[in-house]
């Protein structure tokens, strides 16, 4: 099969909007029948972020990445914190003020957790968007007198960008919905190498594993890297088709991220 660029953007049904901790608009058993093809790189090599050593740093990353219900538009995508009222996604999953009505994001979407004690945070205040980086901004509210950041922490955007070769993570909320038709799309753990830090303009390549709805997640420099637990990318693109093994993925690298983030003060 020849390679083709695909968006990892999965389209769920979802209605409604809210923050409180009543059962959320997004059942258990939620349909995952995406528009776009989904994209995994060879066999599934991801865990649940519930698996790994609660005082390991992957494991405090990611707390300040959450599960993005965007009922404006029937979908789900990923988020994650860069400041204590701020997450960043992709622009394909909010891309203007219309299609973040009723947005919200739940930091503790994880296995373990029921879903009528997932927590929600408003974060439908649109802040800006780029196109190019396929990168948006917007802000969430308090929820008991507490802003997100607060509560999950922030991660931090690498000052530099990532080197050839070297270990990454991702942290992204999915499951495995070819094997399991209806499976629960908790926070997972994706580890990888980069493959090219010139896969395109502002962009590099890497190996973890995702699938559709993986969008807007963190690539992270993993332990003993350069910028450590920083984040090196932004998810956004797959490369290939399901469990292809020549297949890989791609996001926008720190310095766009950081360059964009400046412009609205982070």
């Amino acid at each position: 099969m020849s390679l083709k660029i695909v968006r990892a953007f999965l389209v769920v049904g979802l209605t409604g909007c809210g923050v409180s901790e009543l059962p959320p608009d997004v059942p258990d058993a939620e349909s995952l029948a995406s528009t776009e093809a989904e994209v995994i790189v060879g066999s599934v090599n991801w865990s649940s972020v519930t698996s790994l050593s609660s005082t390991s740093t992957e494991r405090t990353r990611s707390k300040a990445v959450g599960y993005l219900s965007i009922p404006a538009v029937g979908s789900r995508c990923t988020a994650w914190l860069i400041a204590d009222d701020k997450v960043v996604t992709n622009n394909h999953c909010i891309g203007s003020s219309s299609e973040a009505v009723g947005a919200r994001v739940s930091f503790n979407y994880e296995d373990g957790v029921a879903s009528t004690s997932r927590i929600w945070y408003d974060c439908s205040t649109f802040v800006r968007t780029w196109t190019a980086e396929d990168m948006t901004v917007v802000q969430c509210k308090a929820l008991n007198g507490y802003l997100p950041g607060q509560v999950y922490g922030k991660l931090t955007v690498a000052s530099g960008n990532a080197v050839n070769g070297s270990a990454m993570y991702i942290i992204h909320q999915n499951c495995d919905y070819n094997a399991t038709p209806g499976c629960v799309p908790t926070k997972k753990y994706s580890p990888g190498s980069v493959l090219n830090t010139n896969w395109s303009s502002n962009e590099l390549s890497y190996n973890a594993d995702t699938l559709g709805g993986s969008s807007g997640s963190p690539v992270l420099a993993a332990s003993g890297a350069t910028s450590a637990h920083s984040v090196i990318g932004l998810h956004h693109v797959g490369v290939g088709s399901n469990y292809s093994t020549s297949s890989y993925n791609t996001g926008v690298e720190a310095s766009a991220i950081r360059a964009r983030l400046a412009e609205i003060g982070l």
